[in-house]
């Protein structure tokens, strides 16, 4: 990377972290969203996005043409004093196929204007883009990064290097791989617009996960156009950082209104009041829609802001708690494509085991439920230590208890008065299959409450076992086959065996 460390990592959890962006015109705290305003027309007063966002961005092409090509000052001209970032014109290529400027061009022209982080020009493309185009588009915007990174020492500012591939792996792999390497400061996700559009978060959520494996670790990652509540917990569990949206004006123009968990057409809200509870939801519904049309998108449009305002602060301090998973369980039941994503995300279980910490300076019980626990990765990572672990004895003792520590309970107890350490301890835990009683106490293992029951945890126990002897059973059906089982009525019938 050129030129000092530009970002600080605070807090995580999963692949979600809270950090600092250092800009030459100040510190921008992430997960961070920036909110998109069109410097030819600005329907929001710059005032009233500050009281909710410190950072903007801008289409550095539109200054460009607004200007006819001569530096002008971005911040100038905006209205805005806080960190600026500028695109490049890439959005235009994608709806109209070209613009007139050179790439070279509008990256020096975005350092020039006063950004504090610009976007090199690439050639994005939607989903649906046959392969063999694909396959140009990425190499050009290959070809056009490796010339931009010659200069990054020449530009003031920081530089971002977009992602292209779309639902093309190799192409995204490689040129995730590619651009890894030449020392871009921010690097960012590509053409998600259409997929978005159509609710497909689940592709989206795909494309980031195979970003952030094959990405440099230590680097912020932004993905564009992504500016709902549903998508954004999802997006920073996988390592995004960054956001840009216009969303908030968009919607507002269409009398829609970002609430946490949907989206709400103000035709169709029935009682007196906004279900919420920023400035707009004091005002009766009748009189909104009554108002003319751009003073209520004016209103609008600020609600919108305050609440993608209001997810962003919820999912920091989730990240701070560690409950950023016990979050994503909430959020996926809004959404049919979430909830799906959530209960199949062990395809990228290793990122997750990867990225999130093992424990929090102030560790918080964890919840569990029976269709998503194999996608966590405490379970994972619990079944990666067992192998770690020996047997104590030839003989084993498989309970289940509901006192945790399990190895404080009184069963435990009269186990060990009992037997003594002739018997190795195992508890049942629904969540994590085998519990040994020399890590019964460890974290996260006695910090949890779980509804259902892990069957791959389960099945995984069936497998451990074959390391003894004998096995006693108490309070849990374990139907081993080709294994001696006893199964004791009462925990002093063991007395009998030893």
């Amino acid at each position: 990377m050129h030129g000092p460390v530009s970002f600080e990592i605070m807090a995580k959890d999963l692949a979600g972290r809270v950090g600092r962006l250092y800009t030459k015109s100040g510190v921008v705290e992430t997960p961070a969203l920036f909110p998109v305003v069109d410097p030819r027309k600005q329907e929001m007063p710059t005032d009233v996005i500050r009281r909710y966002f410190g950072q903007v961005i801008t289409n550095s092409y539109f200054v460009y043409r607004l200007a006819g090509g001569k530096p002008v000052q971005v911040k100038r001209l905006l209205g805005w004093d806080g960190v600026v970032m500028t695109d490049s014109g890439a959005y235009q290529i994608l709806r109209y196929g070209t613009v007139d400027v050179d790439p070279d061009e509008i990256l020096f022209y975005q350092s020039q204007i006063g950004s504090d982080i610009g976007v090199i020009l690439d050639l994005p493309f939607d989903y649906e883009e046959p392969y063999d185009s694909a396959v140009l588009k990425v190499e050009e915007t290959l070809r056009r990064a490796k010339r931009a990174a010659a200069f990054l020492d020449k530009l003031n500012m920081l530089v971002v290097a977009p992602i292209q591939g779309a639902l093309h792996t190799d192409l995204l792999v490689r040129s995730t791989r590619e651009l890894t390497r030449l020392g871009f400061h921010i690097f960012a996700i590509g053409s998600p617009t259409t997929l978005l559009e159509e609710y497909r978060f689940d592709l989206v959520l795909n494309v980031v996960a195979e970003v952030k494996l094959n990405m440099a670790r230590e680097a912020p990652l932004h993905l564009f156009g992504a500016g709902h509540p549903l998508i954004l917990p999802f997006a920073v569990a996988l390592g995004v950082d960054l956001f840009d949206s216009a969303s908030y004006i968009l919607y507002a123009r269409d009398n829609r209104i970002i609430l946490r968990n949907r989206t709400l057409r103000l035709e169709d809200v029935k009682t007196e009041h906004l279900p919420c509870s920023t400035r707009l939801c004091d005002i009766p519904v009748k009189e909104l829609k009554e108002m003319p049309q751009q003073e209520r998108a004016v209103l609008i449009a600020e609600h919108n802001l305050a609440i993608l305002r209001e997810e962003l602060i919820e999912i920091k301090q989730r990240i701070y708690e560690g409950t950023l998973w016990e979050y994503l369980e909430m959020k996926a039941r809004a959404h049919p494509t979430l909830y799906r994503y959530l209960k199949n995300l062990r395809r990228y279980g290793h990122i997750l085991e990867k990225f999130d910490p093992e424990t929090h300076p102030e560790p918080h019980g964890l919840l569990f439920f029976q269709d998503t626990t194999p996608s966590r990765p405490e379970p994972a990572r619990h079944q990666m230590r067992l192998v770690e672990i020996e047997p104590a004895a030839k003989k084993a003792v498989v309970l289940r208890v509901d006192e945790k520590p399990y190895n404080r309970s009184w069963q435990y107890r009269l186990i060990k008065n009992i037997a003594e350490n002739d018997v190795h301890v195992l508890f049942f835990d629904p969540a994590f299959g085998i519990v040994p009683e020399e890590v019964a106490d460890v974290y996260p293992l006695s910090q949890n409450d779980t509804e259902g029951e892990n069957e791959e945890a389960r099945a995984y126990l069936y497998e451990w076992l074959e390391k003894y002897d004998v096995v006693f059973t108490y309070n849990v059906d374990i139907p081993l086959v080709s294994k001696k089982v006893i199964r004791l009525r009462s925990l002093d019938d063991l007395a009998r065996y030893m």
